[in-house]
């Protein structure tokens, strides 16, 4: 018998939108043309990819999370010392500048 190789398409259809649709697996797989374990292989590959890419997605936003408090610790230390800057050269002319 020969081997058969599905497209990724087909898989994600059917495992996406049609096996959790359905009571029964058995049913779909006869009308796919597939064995049933086949399927449920394909259900597991799928949940493990989708589960990584949770994670993978949750890191990326926390190291964002991460950089955006790190540039705006920098810039309110920046802004720190202009106010400063202001209040001392305000002092030597003897003008005064609120911020």
């Amino acid at each position: 018998m020969k081997k058969r190789h599905y497209s990724t398409e087909f898989k994600l259809e059917a495992v996406v939108r049609l096996s959790y649709k359905r009571d029964n697996i058995k049913e779909l797989a006869n009308e796919l043309g597939v064995q049933v374990q086949r399927i449920y292989k394909w259900r597991a590959t799928y949940r493990e990819t989708s589960s990584l890419t949770v994670v993978s997605k949750k890191q990326e936003a926390s190291l964002e999370v991460k950089q955006l408090r790190k540039a705006l610790k920098e810039t309110q230390l920046e802004l720190e010392i202009l106010k400063k800057a202001v209040h001392i050269f305000s002092k030597s002319d003897g003008k005064s500048i609120s911020l």
